[in-house]
């Protein structure tokens, strides 16, 4: 067989070239037995085959001559089952996009065509779908259906072989035949969202390499993703509107248990896991929302971020420890050392935003409190004199834990009776004794008893943080246990007056409002 045009033309059906007369155009390929009739074709503006088993040159009009074979019949049979194949699979392809399904059916159904393998992933870099059929021996594609989402090495070998660029700018059709990152040439498509790319659907040449060829079968693929990409992945719901529509109603409270667990499996999200939820506003001077969703999203994945008015809610439910821990841990995230709260902090740093973070919660169903938890914490973080100390001194001074501001959400909810329940411990009595007593004989001791419960009593920790010599702290703790009747040996004590310590700091932020 004898290639002789060097184009790529797309036709629809396959005929017999009788003569011109029933010529239908270039959108036909005709099969000629004969060099003239190839000639005329050509002359007609047809694309033609020419099929002859005693020749022994390629026909001048035809753009493929098949000599020494078959005969014109067994190729045209041939070739009308081909055309036959392909028709059904586009009209499959249709059906399943006009019918509501999934990205997943539509890769499966088009397995046998694509030959190859072939991933589609959303803008966090997480798997919607995969040719579950071809066999696969690269490890980066390997490891992205392992594990449902490209790791935290594998993005930074993206961002360090520039690949998000071209996926976020370029239209059409992106080759790389590098072999840097995956050991197959790649062919690449992806569509564009206002902040970044969509949906990308990635193919790798590990079965069929013939650019030309396999590029026309993605491509035909490919335009029925275009279809999910703008359905599903519109400018502002960079985690799907199915995903996004399911959280909003899921955070407004309204959805039954029920109903949570039903659609919860649709979306990819536990029913029941180990939950976190992060609340982030964003301001006229400070980087646009859009930027800060794509950004985020990019940066917590596989966890799910939505806009929420003109703020920006991140789902996390990805710790992989079985015991829950009070903060993000290196060991309980999949992104290692880099915790999903780590990470963020790296972002609000850089664009100068802070972060309310609900309390870790087990029960899905429960994310409309925690959404409450998290913007209460995020707006209790912007009034405390508090503020600068965060999560703690040396972890992620930009987000805000509601069990750090519980007790001033309990401040919040008593309005103006904060002081009275103050007044009704005994721990909340030396704490505003203590306090008096400051204001009149320009003392520190408040300061300094907080300092003493807040770092455990550790002699070394209270010097350094307030300044002074190691052996006065002994001193200074002997002088108002006795001056005011307290035992910080006691462990119930402590945590009246620590308590004490914060309902007092919150009822002054509460006068402050």
């Amino acid at each position: 067989m004898v290639r002789t045009y060097e184009g790529n033309p797309a036709l629809g059906e396959v005929r017999h070239y009788l003569n011109a007369a029933t010529s239908d155009g270039p959108a036909t390929l005709y099969i000629c037995d004969n060099e003239p009739d190839a000639i005329a074709a050509q002359q007609a503006g047809c694309y033609s085959v020419f099929v002859d088993p005693d020749a022994d040159k390629p026909a001048e009009g035809a753009v493929i001559s098949v000599l020494g074979g078959e005969s014109a019949s067994v190729v045209f049979d041939a070739l009308l089952d081909i055309a036959r194949r392909y028709g059904a699979w586009e009209h499959d392809m249709d059906m399943l996009r006009l019918s509501g399904g999934t990205l997943q059916e539509l890769v499966d159904i088009s397995e046998p065509f694509l030959r190859n393998n072939v991933v589609v992933l959303d803008p966090a870099l997480k798997l919607l779908a995969y040719t579950k059929n071809v066999p696969c021996d690269d490890p980066i594609t390997v490891e992205l259906i392992e594990h449902g989402y490209h790791t935290e090495a594998n993005i930074r070998k993206f961002k360090l072989n520039k690949r998000f660029k071209p996926w976020s700018e370029d239209d059409g059709l992106i080759v790389n035949d590098t072999h840097t990152i995956c050991k197959y040439t790649t062919i690449a498509r992806s569509f564009k969202a206002r902040s970044s790319f969509s949906i990308i659907s990635v193919m790798m040449c590990n079965v069929v390499d013939d650019l030309g060829f396999i590029s026309d079968i993605f491509t035909m693929f490919t335009d029925r993703v275009e279809f999910f990409a703008l359905r599903d992945y519109p400018d502002d719901k960079p985690a799907g509107s199915m995903v996004d529509t399911f959280l909003k109603d899921l955070l407004a409270g309204a959805l039954s248990d029920d109903a949570v667990e039903d659609r919860s499996q649709y979306v990819g999200i536990p029913a029941e896991g180990r939950f976190c939820l992060f609340y982030i506003e964003t301001s006229e001077d400070s980087v646009p929302a859009s930027r800060l969703l794509s950004d985020v999203s990019l940066s917590v994945a596989p966890a799910k971020t939505l806009m929420i008015d003109d703020a920006v809610v991140v789902l996390c439910f990805n710790c992989v420890s079985d015991t829950c821990v009070y903060r993000c841990h290196p060991k309980s995230c999949p992104h290692a050392r880099q915790t999903v709260s780590a990470r963020l902090n790296g972002l609000l740093t850089r664009y100068e935003l802070t972060c309310g973070r609900s309390s870790k919660f087990t029960e899905l169903s429960q994310a409309a409190k925690a959404f409450s938890q998290a913007r209460a914490a995020y707006a209790l973080s912007k009034r405390s004199a508090l503020q600068k100390e965060g999560e703690s001194a040396n972890s992620w001074p930009r987000i805000f834990s509601f069990d750090r501001y519980s007790v001033d959400f309990l401040v919040d909810q008593l309005s103006d009776r904060a002081y009275d329940l103050l007044d009704f411990t005994y721990a909340g009595t030396i704490i505003n004794a203590i306090a008096r007593q400051d204001e009149s004989a320009h003392t520190n001791n408040y300061e300094f008893l907080y300092a003493y419960l807040m770092y455990e009593r550790r002699t070394s920790t209270v010097a350094e943080h307030l300044h002074m010599h190691r052996n006065n702290v002994g001193y200074r703790i002997g002088r108002i246990e006795e001056q005011f009747g307290i035992d910080t040996g006691d462990p119930q004590m402590r945590a009246d007056l620590l308590l004490a310590f914060r309902l007092r700091e919150a009822a002054l932020m509460q006068d402050a409002q």
